[in-house]
């Protein structure tokens, strides 16, 4: 069964069967299902099924955080995960289905906030500060991860609860995925840039400054930083009380501490956070409260309304309707590099390089003559450099990538992109300068992605004693690293090792995904 499958009343597995969706997020769309056949008879009679949008190897990893949330059981503050799988060869994860509204669906989007009672109000914080202490005291102690409006449920007999947890990435990884997305807000300074303290105990640190972006949000109507610039720059914001003078002057000193930039300053754990907002509840009497104003930065514009449709089409994999739609308005108005960089995205994902080469061309072309700061082209820039990769333009797509690289340099993938493309350009200086990136960022925070690519430009070279060094390390960070696999397998077989080739092809048929690889090895060495 493949993603474009998937619509109401579908059964997968002859277990579920869809009926709604429920909403969507960076990974997946979470549906309503009924229960068809319930092999443990511990299910209820509907489950809300997430379906990951990215159907590929990574789903090992997701599959390794969705057994590690089962264990998650004791508190009403969090949504029981039951299990994940890949069932009719779709990667799904089935939860407790909770029958409520999001704090983000209650309180609405930045343009016109609801009106919200300080009690109430109070009585959320202390229920999602109540789900982090549960985390938090787990031994060890486990976090959130992508605390947000969206993922935090009214259950109108339970009060909130938090859905998502768990799905933390490593810090390249997860700003990648959440880029765009709708995430931004909510990420700790120090996800943004690693300069800032804090390594080693960041997520325990960032729950709890996402926790401050959410009581923000209630208290002003708007995020401490309300553009990805903001955010990216670290840009100063006011205090609570100083958008909305009524906020009482205990509950601003508990947000404000809750957002300080440097992880320490804030609350250790989410008990201590607890605690302190247990103990305002008790002790402050709220005598006046006004509601938030509306956010009035910005109003959505029909470019912003057709850039919102786009990305919802493209969360459903809807991606020939995206093209049909952009290409249709393309014709009525004049085109914003905003629809120029969505339709080239539609493009990249459906093969055609071409029309999105074009495009991303047109839009940064555009936003030079305009004098557009140099953030507002990055994405034009970064699918313009993926593009080249696919139409092998190695050349074009390493000066993208080191103009990425040279502009964010606190963006790691930026910089393992750039290593990447120098290697695909193939020149042996254009080689030797990858390893020394590639080099430089494995000795800064070792990782199997950057070790196995080392090795294989060290291969590219002809070194194979440093390649298979490195392609060893990689196996002993991440022991179904299929490019150290499939390099070390051919480097034993060449040596008259085939047992330990073979071993090594083993490995690599466990990987979702990795079929075509495991394949051609197994022709390579002819076992």
């Amino acid at each position: 069964m493949k993603l474009s499958d998937i619509s109401k009343g579908v059964v997968i597995g002859a277990r579920f069967r869809l009926v709604d969706i429920l909403g969507r997020g960076s990974y997946g769309t979470v549906w309503l299902a009924d229960i068809i056949r319930d092999e443990s008879g511990e299910l209820p009679s509907q489950v809300a099924i997430k379906i990951f949008h990215h159907q590929d190897s990574g789903n090992r990893y997701l599959f390794q955080e969705a057994q590690q949330a089962k264990d998650l059981t004791g508190s009403d503050r969090l949504v029981r995960v039951f299990d994940a799988a890949r069932i009719d060869g779709l990667a799904i994860m089935w939860m407790e289905y909770v029958p409520g509204q999001t704090l983000h669906q209650i309180v609405g989007d930045g343009s016109l906030p609801e009106p919200i009672d300080l009690n109430q109000v109070l009585a959320w914080l202390r229920d999602i500060a109540e789900g982090l202490a549960f985390m938090h005291m787990q031994d060890p102690p486990r976090v959130h991860g992508d605390l947000k409006l969206d993922n935090a449920i009214v259950d109108p007999q339970l009060g909130v609860r938090l859905a998502d947890f768990g799905q933390s990435r490593p810090i390249e990884d997860r700003f990648v995925d959440t880029d765009g997305a709708g995430a931004w807000p909510y990420l700790a300074p120090e996800i943004l840039d690693k300069s800032i303290d804090g390594r080693g105990k960041r997520f325990v640190a960032t729950d709890i400054y996402a926790f401050g972006v959410i009581a923000y949000k209630f208290l002003t109507g708007r995020f401490p930083r309300r553009t990805m610039g903001e955010a990216i720059h670290l840009k100063p914001f006011p205090r609570a009380i100083h958008v909305n003078a009524s906020v009482p002057p205990e509950l601003d000193a508990i947000v404000s501490r809750c957002l300080e930039k440097r992880p320490q300053d804030r609350f250790e754990t989410g008990a201590a956070l607890l605690a302190a907002i247990e103990k305002l509840q008790a002790e402050v009497e709220i005598v006046e409260f006004e509601a938030p104003e509306p956010d009035r930065l910005s109003v959505p514009t029909v470019t912003d309304q057709l850039t919102e449709m786009a990305r919802e089409l493209l969360d459903k994999d809807q991606v020939d309707e995206v093209i049909a739609r952009l290409e249709k308005a393309m014709e009525r108005m004049s085109t914003s590099p905003q629809v120029l960089v969505i339709y080239g995205e539609a493009a990249r994902r459906v093969g055609k390089f071409e029309a999105a080469h074009m495009v991303y061309t047109r839009a940064i072309r555009w936003m030079e003559q305009h004098g557009r700061p140099i953030e507002d082209r990055r994405d034009a820039v970064e699918g313009l450099a993926e593009v080249n990769v696919q139409l092998k333009r190695y050349e074009d797509a390493v000066e993208q990538f080191r103009f990425l690289a040279e502009n964010w340099d606190d963006r790691r993938w930026y910089q393992y992109r750039y290593a990447v493309a120098l290697g695909l350009e193939g020149a042996t200086s254009a080689v030797r300068k990858s390893i020394d990136i590639l080099r430089a960022m494995y000795d800064e925070e070792p990782s199997a992605l950057v070790a196995s690519k080392t090795g294989l430009a060290y291969h590219q070279l002809g070194n194979t004693d440093l390649a298979t060094r490195f392609f060893n390390e990689a196996l002993m960070i991440d022991e179904y690293e299929p490019t150290a696999l499939f390099h070390l397998a051919r480097i034993r077989a060449i040596q008259g090792k085939p047992q330990k080739a073979i071993e090594y092809l083993r490995r690599l048929e466990q990987i979702d995904g990795a079929e075509d690889l495991a394949v051609s090895l197994a022709q390579t060495i002819g076992a």
